[in-house]
């Protein structure tokens, strides 16, 4: 029998012992933001404090909105991130000059992004990525806390591409289980879904996340969407 196990990520971590908590708690990767219009964006010095706080096996991941090189290769230097994550218009070409894995952020109902055919070209441009996330579009940059669509995510669930499926937009803990029972995203990502303020994270509502979530894979049958 094949078992799911999703990964958990969380985003906009501000504090080191919210970092701490949610660790604890079994999530696979903390996210900490570098876009300065960002109520959760930190400096390189805040960045620093919350990588000394991450064990073995917990991946960091920094996000990044339209950055300059020199912005993205001064936090490269200051703390050695797992991951980059580009969560705005960045091409392919710069995403991938970095010598570095990276996640591709897609805005989900954007005026080009409206379909599942100009989502699945869209991310075939950056195949070099080593995740697809998929958040809902807003007027602005970074992540929306609105749910989108998930079928329109169909042709990437039919197609090899999907280890490198990360779900975001609006998860919380009162709808985490209808989704997985519709879709099974190798991660997720959540930020204000499990805020007590913005920047502020809660460990009970990361903690009951997570247990849904794990509870799901037991009891809910595999479905490709």
């Amino acid at each position: 029998m094949t078992y799911r196990h999703t990964r958990i990520k969380v985003c906009g971590f501000t504090k080191e012992e919210d970092v701490i908590s949610a660790i604890d708690c079994g999530v696979n990767a903390i996210g900490i933001v570098f876009y300065k219009n960002s109520k959760r964006s930190i400096s390189i010095n805040q960045a620093i404090s919350i990588k000394k706080e991450i064990p073995p096996f917990v991946d960091l991941v920094a996000l990044f909105v339209n950055p300059s090189r020199l912005e993205v290769n001064k936090v490269q230097d200051a703390i050695s991130p797992d991951l980059i994550q580009f969560h705005g218009d960045e091409s392919p070409d710069f995403c991938s000059s970095f010598n570095q894995k990276f996640l591709k952020a897609f805005r989900v109902g954007a005026p080009d992004l409206k379909n599942s055919d100009n989502l699945k070209n869209a991310c075939l441009n950056y195949y070099n990525a080593h995740g697809w996330l998929f958040d809902s579009y807003s007027s602005g940059y970074g992540g929306s806390g609105i749910s989108f669509d998930h079928k329109l995510l169909k042709p990437l669930f039919e197609s090899t591409q999907k280890k490198r499926i990360i779900l975001s937009g609006g998860i919380n803990e009162d709808n985490i289980i209808s989704i997985l029972s519709k879709i099974q995203p190798y991660s997720i990502d959540v930020s204000s879904g499990v805020e007590i303020s913005p920047g502020v994270k809660s460990s009970e509502k990361i903690f009951r996340l997570i247990n849904l979530i794990r509870m799901s894979e037991k009891c809910m049958p595999i479905s490709t969407i």
